[in-house]
C-alpha cells in the first residue's frame, strides 16, 4: 500500500455534512505498468477522475476523486496501445481492513 500512495498527491480534503471529499491526483512522470505486457511506462495520453467510496469516518461517508492517467504502452509488440493506472482495478469500494484476515 505505501508504494501506491507514494504516487498519489492529495489536493484538498472537505468535511461537509454527512461526507468527507477527498481530492488527489497521480504524479506524472511516475511509471505505469502495462496490463497486458508488464512493460513500463511514463507516457501519458489523458486524464480522467475517478470517483471511488471509501469506509465511512466518524459516522460520515469518505469520497475520494482521484485523477488517474490512461498511458501509452511503449512495447511495440503488446497488443494495448493505451491502459488506465489501476488504482485497484474494477472496484468503486476500497475494502475496509476491519474483519479481513
Amino acid at each position: 500500500m505505501t508504494t501506491q500512495l507514494a504516487a498519489v498527491q492529495v489536493e484538498a480534503m472537505e468535511a461537509g455534512e454527512g461526507v468527507v471529499r477527498i481530492t488527489a491526483w497521480t504524479y506524472a512522470g511516475v511509471l505505469a505498468a502495462c496490463p497486458g505486457c508488464g512493460w513500463a511506462s511514463g507516457w501519458e495520453h489523458s486524464r480522467y477522475v475517478r470517483h471511488v467510496a471509501d469506509e465511512a469516518v466518524g459516522g460520515r461517508l469518505v469520497m475520494v476523486d482521484l485523477s488517474v492517467r490512461r498511458m501509452y504502452c511503449e512495447n511495440l509488440d503488446c497488443s494495448k496501445q493505451t491502459f488506465t493506472e489501476q488504482a485497484v482495478r474494477y472496484q468503486r469500494r476500497n475494502r475496509g481492513s476491519a474483519g479481513s484476515g
